[in-house]
Formats: structure tokens, sequence, C-alpha cells
């Protein structure tokens, strides 16, 4: 009789420690899930914003381009060298590619995420073409003019780049990538977010469009 209260008296604590168990792995299965989740539902709100425009720069400058006539017996020329010089207008823009984003840029602990996006790109640039006029052009009869102004064009269009790149626009993006996305991510988490970017990639070299042909 003795071991049988016994055992009574213990069916109680045994079915209290059976409900804390169950309680404990249920939680932690939750946490586990709630974390997944949470990862995939920040990565997928991320890309579907796809290359996010963070930054515009405006642009007005001139382009001069010059175009040496053949020389012969370095005396003799076939006409006048031609030139042109371009007044111009246009714009580039900053972005970040959150498409390239994976669950390795996303990182959490219990009281912080931290996230490592893209490094920031120029997502366009181009000449405004209602700002952009020909100021001066001299050709020669053996001058294809057509095809020396698009070449004109052209080396304004790819000054905007290297014009926007020397001003600071990547840095800019960042800043402002920072200052959009790390309230959003933080309201998606529910946690202070920690933002940084990945590695700068190696730099193109981008030559000064006075140039001579």
């Amino acid at each position: 009789m003795t071991t049988l209260k016994l055992i009574l008296r213990a069916i109680p604590w045994l079915v209290v420690l059976l409900l804390l168990g169950w309680v404990y792995f249920n939680h932690s299965t939750a946490e586990e899930k709630t974390t997944v989740v949470h990862h995939n539902t920040i990565l997928q709100k991320m890309e579907a914003l796809g290359r996010l425009e963070l930054v515009k720069y405006n642009f007005k400058e001139i382009t001069e381009l010059k175009k040496l006539s053949k020389e012969y017996f370095n005396f003799f020329k076939l006409g006048p060298d031609a030139k042109i010089a371009l007044i111009s207008g246009g714009e580039a823009v900053g972005c970040i590619d959150l498409q390239k984003l994976n669950f390795q840029n996303i990182h959490s602990s219990e009281d912080s995420v931290f996230i490592t996006l893209p490094y920031p790109e120029i997502c366009y640039y181009k000449l405004n073409l209602e700002n952009t006029r020909i100021y001066s052009l001299e050709t020669n009869p053996f001058t294809d003019e057509a095809e020396f102004i698009e070449q004109a064009f052209k080396a304004a269009e790819k000054e905007i780049e290297r014009a926007a790149l020397n001003s600071g626009i990547l840095e800019q993006t960042m800043v402002n990538g920072v200052l959009f996305l790390q309230p959003l991510l933080e309201e998606l988490s529910g946690k202070p977010v920690k933002v940084a970017f990945q590695q700068k990639p190696e730099k193109v070299k981008i030559e000064k469009t006075n140039q001579v042909l």
C-alpha cells in the first residue's frame, strides 16, 4: 500500500513535468520557425524592391572633341581638323541592387539583426537631349559629319558617368541607403538593425572626354 500511495502521489508531479517539457519544446520550435520566417520575410521584401534608386545627380557640362586630319610627310593634311563643342545637360542615378542579396547577407542575434548590402552602383546615366545643343562645329569634306556628331554625344554621355563618380554619387547612395532601409528593416524584424556594405569592387578607369581622335 505504501508503494501504491507513493506512485499515486508522484503522478501529479509527473504530469506537471510532462507539461513543462511540452511547453518548452514547442516554445523552442516556435522560436526557430520564427527566426527562419523572419529572415525569409526580410529577404523577400528586399528582393521585391529590386534596384532601389536612392540619389540623382543633374549635370551641366561642356564637352569638346577634336578629330585630327590625316597628315602626310609631316607637312600636308587633308583639310583642317574636325572640332565640336557640346553644351549638354544630363543625369546619373545611384542605386543598390537588392536582388543580389541572399541569406548569407543576413544574420541575427537575440537582440539585433545584421545585414550586408551590395555595394552601390550607378543605375544609369544619360543625356537630356532637350538641354543639349551643339555650341560649335567645324568639319572638312573628308569627315563624316553625322558620325562625328554621334561620337561627341557619346563622349558627353560618358562624361556624365565620370563626373558622377568623381562627385561621390556612390558614397551618397550608401548614406541614403542606410537612412531609408534601416527603419524599414527594423519595422520588419522588430529588432535594432545594423547595416554594412559589401567590399567595393575594383575601380574602373574612366577617361575624360576632352578627347582627340
